[in-house]
Parts: C-alpha cells; sequence; structure tokens
C-alpha cells in the first residue's frame, strides 16, 4: 500500500485537455519504485480495482444505459478493441510521461491523465488529474451526482496501487 493520496494542483497542461472545461482535479502518491513510466502506473491503478468500485460502476452503467450514455467495464481490457484501453478507459495519448485517457459523451467529455515525475532514488510521483467538460444541464447534473464517489475512488485506487506488480 502506499502512502495518502493528495490533493494538489493540477497541472497547468490539463487545461488544454478539454478546453473550456467545467471541473478539474488532482490527486498525488508516491510509488515506491523508481523509473515507473505512465503506462505501467495507469495500469497498476486502473486493472484491478476492488470489488465494492466494480459494483458502483456496475450501478453507474445500468443508469446510465436507460439514458443511452455510454458504459465503462472499469478493470477490463476489450483486446479486440479499435482503440487501446488501459482498465476499460480508451487511450486517448501516451508518452513515457503521460497517458491520458477518456471520452466525449452527449451529456459530458472527460479525460483522465495518468503522469509520472520521479522522486529522487526512492521513487516516483503518480498523479492522477481528471478534466471534465459538461455538455449540458444533464451533464451538470450527472458531475454533481458522482463527484463524491470519485473523490473516494481516485484516493483510493492511487492508495492501493501496486505499482511493483504493473505490467
Amino acid at each position: 500500500m502506499n502512502g495518502p493520496a493528495r490533493l494538489v494542483a493540477p497541472d497547468a497542461s490539463c487545461s488544454s485537455l478539454l478546453p473550456g472545461h467545467d471541473f478539474v482535479d488532482a490527486y498525488q502518491v508516491q510509488a515506491g519504485m523508481p523509473g515507473l513510466d505512465a503506462r505501467r502506473a495507469a495500469e497498476a491503478i486502473l486493472r484491478n480495482p476492488p470489488a465494492w468500485i466494480k459494483r458502483l460502476v456496475s450501478t453507474r452503467n445500468r443508469v446510465v444505459r436507460l439514458f443511452q450514455l455510454k458504459t465503462v467495464e472499469i478493470g477490463v481490457d476489450d483486446a479486440g478493441a479499435q482503440q487501446p484501453t488501459i482498465g476499460g478507459f480508451p487511450v486517448v495519448a501516451q508518452s513515457p510521461q503521460e497517458v491520458v485517457l477518456g471520452f466525449d459523451d452527449k451529456h459530458l467529455d472527460f479525460r483522465v491523465s495518468v503522469t509520472v515525475a520521479p522522486a529522487g532514488t526512492a521513487g516516483t510521483l503518480v498523479t492522477v488529474s481528471t478534466v471534465v467538460k459538461t455538455n449540458n444541464l444533464p451533464g451538470r447534473t450527472y458531475l454533481a451526482t458522482i463527484m463524491p464517489f470519485h473523490r473516494i475512488i481516485v484516493r483510493h485506487l492511487l492508495e492501493h496501487a501496486r505499482f511493483d506488480r504493473a505490467a
């Protein structure tokens, strides 16, 4: 287990992920693994979520299907997908220092940025930033509804990621 995930100021580059965004936050943890790249960090965070998070996402999927919104099967990578995914989220961009995940939907667009930075010889700083642009009133309502869950889930995933087992 890692130390506590702390709320940090989002990097200025987050604004370019979704210009005109309505929401951005960032949480950071120090992984005790030097030289970790962003893809391995993202995989460690998203590939094996605990059952309670899977149940929350499953409940979310059942509700949003009623509104014909996109669903995400967290923790599952679709090897046959046209677009690569990590933990069920489509990869938008990737470099050794950052992986950007996300998609656009009719109610809102979102991006999740997983960045890594050296933390001396002791490890790697891993930051997860979430950027959301709402497209309409249902998007703003949805964002307000899921925000408390978002904060708990991101912190938990960062604090419990097994970076030493990242593929």
